[in-house]
């Protein structure tokens, strides 16, 4: 499928363009957090305590997961230049961590449930559990705000193909 080409020149009272700065928010939260990540990893591995066998575990285990994070962290750059230009593809990374995140979310609070239940009858922990719905929100929100985001700009776009031109 052929990239969606850019908006020539769309005016910002467009409902996409408000979809837009909903989008470069939640762009901005999803880099926050693995920029935070990332510089976890560094103290964790390289500037905290003297180094142990502990710490060539955690260099080792944690690299790809870093690569991983940086990778993430432009393509977030690259979906945020996407949609200021009014391209759909910027909307694809709110898709894509949003339903990893429900995802996530979801499958640990599955084992958190069952695992709680069971003899001991203990329940799990109400912060824990605070943040797992708060999780799944946030995931909900990416994917919800993602997906009313391209709807606008296809709207828009079927606009502007529909429009006479002079």
């Amino acid at each position: 499928m052929p990239f969606a080409s850019p908006a020539p020149n769309a005016p910002p009272d467009r409902q996409a363009g408000r979809w837009n700065t909903a989008g470069l928010a939640l762009l901005g939260v999803w880099s926050a957090l693995f920029s935070v990540a990332v510089a976890v990893w560094v103290y964790v591995a390289f500037l905290s305590r003297p180094a142990t066998a502990d710490r060539g575990l955690v260099q080792l285990v944690g690299a790809p997961f870093v690569l991983v994070a940086l990778g993430l962290l432009w393509w977030a750059w690259w979906s945020a230049r996407a949609l200021r230009r009014g391209r759909r593809e910027g909307w694809t990374l709110l898709l894509v961590l949003g339903g990893v995140c429900v995802a996530q979310a979801v499958l640990t609070a599955q084992a958190l449930l069952s695992s709680s239940s069971g003899a001991g009858g203990s329940t799990a922990p109400r912060e824990l559990t605070g943040v797992l719905l708060a999780v799944i929100a946030f995931g909900l929100g990416s994917v919800v705000v993602a997906v009313l985001g391209r709807r606008a700009r296809a709207e828009d776009t079927a606009d502007d193909a529909a429009a006479p031109s002079d």
